[in-house]
């Protein structure tokens, strides 16, 4: 009965011998194909750094969408809600005035959180007012979208 060994060493070769380190070996180069592409899977899923923000231009005008009851948002505060496909921060900063805005980041398109008064993106610490959507602190370039708010009878409908 033969055994074979298999090893899952390299092996030094002739050639490899006379290469030393001088040149790319077939190994190191397919690995840099890899890095390059790996690269820039992770470059696009961070975005342009441009506009990325949600364009609010995805309801259709003649379809409003009903969002949230008026007591599920705070007075003086915001929430995160989604319905039919429609995310949106829906605020409240004053008495019975609201507002709704993207829940996209305008600095690379994340996802933004809600604490109380805060809309926070917590991709790169860019943090929006309630008030108006504009821009508080962090790296993004302008305010979050707006959608436009009609209230009837104590529902949020965005358009």
């Amino acid at each position: 009965m033969s055994h074979q060994s298999h090893s899952t060493h390299e092996s030094t070769s002739p050639s490899t011998a006379r290469r030393g380190t001088d040149g790319p070996t077939r190994r190191r180069t397919l690995a840099g194909f890899g890095l390059l592409a790996g690269s820039s899977v992770a470059v696009s899923a961070c975005g342009t750094g441009g506009d990325s923000s949600s364009d609010t231009s995805d309801i259709d005008p003649n379809n409003p969408v009903d969002i949230a009851a008026t007591s599920d948002v705070p007075e003086g505060g915001a929430i995160k809600v989604s319905s039919d496909g429609v995310t949106a921060v829906v605020a409240q900063p004053s008495p019975g005035q609201y507002k709704a805005y993207s829940s996209s980041c305008t600095h690379q398109g994340c996802s933004v959180t809600v604490q109380d008064t805060t809309i926070t993106c917590p991709c790169h610490s860019s943090t929006f007012s309630i008030q108006d959507g504009s821009v508080q602190g962090g790296p993004a370039p302008k305010p979050l979208s707006q959608y436009k708010v009609t209230v009837d009878g104590g529902r949020i409908t965005l358009s």
